[in-house]
């Protein structure tokens, strides 16, 4: 059962507060959009957003121009619904800009007369991975309006996405990737404390910018929620690694940059404030470049690494599933195999020389 929580360090006001299964969810009562759970409500993160929701509260309502039953206004109820807040921040953005060109250019049309051949021709000239998006986007909005009456059946289900070519997505980062960029970037700089928090956690970006040292436990373990499945990961941080002590020498740069770290994120700007997703992650590829490093490497590329060198060190795959917050164990299939083909060759003496992977 679901109970109102009542005790806060610090209590802004219109703020509801809910726990659920150990958990507090947080919402701005006015506009009931959902505020960060993952931080204290005196974080930048949380007062940053709580104060974008008071200023949509203050603001007096726009009038909407559409007319109804058109494609405009489903899209404008879509945005306005609660179907919008079900989804992670970061996918809400990405619907929020494929909303946006199909309000344009069919936003006069009616929901009623929508076909599959219209949804096809909007992804037509797009490239691959762009329509997969755009076809994402019609989804949720044809089953929105399904679902409110507007259209009698989801037609979205009808049109076929584009084939996208098979590619391993992000480049993985190599041991001498990450040493050429140690190279070049000494301890001290943000760039460096970003490096190796990336590739010791294995976190991607937007996890990345959110770690602190609010979020490291009593027993020695990062522990966070993350934002793009919901699942928890845990990183041993101080705590022992009992059956993998050649791995501890990958961590020592990280504990002395991070030790006696006083904001709530580990990763700040210059002016000691949360680094956003989306600029990290061209800052960091920055970074990497001027490293001398391919172009083609970022951040969740070092995601990759971390796997792959839990795996060839000799982690459990429940152990790399808990570290890196897969939700399956299929998802950590690929690097075991990999890494069994590896060390087909390399045989027992890379087990013995582990130490030499960090």
């Amino acid at each position: 059962m679901r109970r109102i929580v009542r005790s806060e360090r610090v209590k802004l006001p219109r703020v509801h507060r809910i726990t659920s299964r150990g958990r507090v969810y947080k919402y701005h009562r006015v506009t009931r959009a959902e505020l960060p759970n993952d931080v204290p409500e005196d974080h930048p993160t949380f007062i940053a957003a709580w104060t974008a929701e008071e200023g949509r509260k203050s603001a007096p309502p726009k009038r909407s121009r559409a007319t109804a039953g058109t494609i405009a206004a489903g899209c404008e109820e879509f945005l306005r619904s609660g179907a919008l807040r079900e989804v992670s921040d970061g996918y809400r953005e990405i619907l929020r800009r494929h909303i946006e060109p199909i309000r344009e250019k069919y936003g006069g049309g009616r929901m009623a007369d929508l076909r599959a051949y219209h949804i096809a021709a909007d992804l037509d000239p797009l490239t691959p991975s762009v329509a997969s998006h755009r076809l994402k986007t019609w989804r949720k909005l044809c089953a929105f309006w399904h679902d409110q009456g507007a259209i009698p059946a989801d037609i979205s289900q009808q049109t076929k996405a584009k084939r996208i070519p098979k590619t391993d997505g992000h480049r993985e980062w190599l041991q001498e990737h990450v040493d050429a960029f140690r190279d070049h970037w000494a301890i001290g700089t943000p760039q460096r404390l970003a490096l190796e928090l990336l590739q010791w956690t294995g976190a991607r970006s937007g996890d990345a910018v959110r770690l602190g040292p609010g979020m490291i436990n009593r027993a020695g373990l990062l522990v966070f929620t993350q934002s793009k499945t919901k699942a928890e990961a845990v990183v041993p941080w101080t705590t022992p690694l009992v059956d993998m002590p050649h791995l501890a020498a990958q961590r020592t740069d990280l504990l002395k940059l991070t030790a006696g770290h006083d904001h709530m994120v580990f990763l700040v700007t210059m002016y000691g404030k949360p680094r956003s997703p989306k600029a990290f992650s061209s800052w960091f590829s920055e970074a990497a470049t001027k490293a001398g490093l391919p172009k083609e490497l970022s951040a969740h590329g070092l995601r990759k690494y971390r796997l792959n060198t839990l795996c060839e060190g000799g982690a459990s795959v429940l152990q790399m599933q808990a570290w890196c917050g897969h939700l399956t164990l299929d998802e950590i299939e690929l690097y075991t195999k990999r890494a069994q083909r590896r060390s087909a060759f390399l045989g027992t003496e890379r087990k013995q020389n582990a130490v030499k992977q960090s």
